[in-house]
């Protein structure tokens, strides 16, 4: 049986102390054997616990990196700035509504009680205008109120196609309207609209509450010294049940930015 260096001198050391107890060579040798055994042992386990001591540190490591690299965002993660809106130069006057059939903007964005709105944008309401737009409101509707957007087509309250249009051209928005019994009310308003892509004039500017008469007569919202760089939302028509509690039928005809 062959020893290292500290097992001879453990071996040597336990000899001497049991001969010196008056114990015969093979008693001494088997008792020696067990010491260095039992030595050997130790220093199996204290190696035993540095290597599994070291693992575990290397595990955590790796799972640190882990935790890591998960916790970091991907490139579809990170959240994309909001797109800087590209507009289309105009010229004016730019029509919201002339005729039936303008494509620059169409009516599309309903609110309230859409349920209470009749739009009908091809009204023939006499000879000196053959084609109106004509608004039935009743008001049935739980909202107590309703409105239309005339927008850009593709703009779905600012988070469609980016399709804002460059007015600076414009120093404000004219139209005309009559009411079919005279004191209909309604507010009218230009721009506001706020989404991925907003429009430049916020918040939207309004001519206020009209009181309508049976006569045609043109209104003006100004928009002087306005920012007009983006704008999707061209014309808004808005009214509620307090102001026609027994609904309102109107005219607008001639919508223009000049």
């Amino acid at each position: 049986m062959k020893y290292n260096s500290v097992s001879s001198l453990i071996l040597i050391f336990i000899s001497l102390l049991l001969q010196s107890c008056g114990l015969s060579d093979e008693e001494i040798k088997a008792t020696a054997q067990a010491e260095i055994y039992q030595s050997q042992t130790q220093q199996a386990e204290q190696a035993a616990v540095v290597a599994t001591q070291t693992a575990i540190a290397a595990e955590k490591e790796a799972l640190s990196i882990t935790q890591t690299a998960i916790a970091m965002p991907t490139a579809t993660q990170i959240p994309s700035q909001t797109p800087i809106p590209v507009s289309e130069n105009t010229s004016c006057p730019l029509y919201v509504y002339q005729d039936w059939g303008n494509t620059k903007f169409v009516p599309e964005g309903f609110m309230g009680d859409i349920a209470d709105i009749n739009l009908d944008d091809n009204f023939q309401r006499d000879i000196s205008r053959p084609n109106v737009i004509t608004i039935t409101y009743t008001p049935n509707g739980g909202q107590g109120f309703a409105g239309i957007y005339w927008w850009v087509p593709g703009t779905n309250w600012g988070n469609g196609d980016d399709v804002g249009l460059d007015i600076s051209c414009a120093s404000k928005l004219t139209f005309w309207a009559r009411g079919e019994k005279g004191g209909e009310k309604a507010e009218f308003k230009v721009g506001g609209l706020k989404g991925v892509y907003s429009d430049s004039l916020q918040p939207a500017l309004s001519s206020g509450p009209i009181t309508l008469t049976t006569e045609w007569l043109q209104y003006t919202i100004d928009l002087s010294r306005k920012d007009l760089s983006h704008i999707m939302g061209g014309f808004v028509w808005v009214t509620n049940k307090p102001a026609n509690p027994n609904g309102a039928t109107i005219y607008i005809d001639d919508v223009r930015f000049e």
